[in-house]
């Protein structure tokens, strides 16, 4: 005897939804695998962010002598240690106090430190102190570029950097 009105699937049914589900099931797969990258990659974007800020907030405390701040670098272990009185600039007459370099090697050293900790590949920092175009001695002010280099943790180790600018005028 025949049932008339079965109801149900086909086999051809199923197996044409199943076909799509799984293509659907991939590309959330595949976009998984992209989020996590740029995830990445945003972590480390905060990261060397906060370093350079931090680094900047340090010059600006101290922004009478930012130019002891000049060509500071966290690649070699012993750039800290070894920075000589910074000369105060063309148009400034007043002596370097002596602590004032003690304060900029504690900040490098700490600055370093920060950098070196924050677990990235061939990371390293700058740090460029250049009289302010308009140059006027009278005023001091000072062009204070940070810099961190780093390459990234994708397939290609590209080199990243980010920049930090700013004019500081004594006040």
């Amino acid at each position: 005897m025949k049932i008339r009105n079965e109801k149900g699937f086909t086999l051809t049914e199923v197996i044409v939804s199943a076909a799509i589900l799984g293509v659907g099931v991939m590309g959330m797969a595949a976009m998984q695998g992209m989020a996590f990258t740029k995830n990445v990659d945003a972590n480390d974007l905060s990261i060397v962010t906060n370093l350079a800020a931090d680094m900047m907030e340090r010059i600006q405390s101290n922004r009478q002598y930012a130019w002891g701040y000049n060509n500071l670098q966290t690649l070699a272990a012993g750039n800290c240690a070894a920075l000589p009185p910074a000369p105060p600039p063309a148009g400034v007459t007043k002596p370097t106090p002596v602590n004032i370099t003690r304060v900029v090697q504690g900040d490098c050293t700490q600055w370093r430190t920060l950098v070196l900790a924050s677990n990235l590949t061939n990371v390293q920092g700058t740090v460029q102190v250049t009289n302010a175009v308009p140059a006027n001695p009278t005023l001091g002010a000072r062009q204070v570029v940070v810099q961190i280099q780093w390459n990234d943790r994708g397939p290609g180790q590209r080199l990243r950097t980010v920049s930090f600018q700013t004019t500081l005028v004594p006040e």
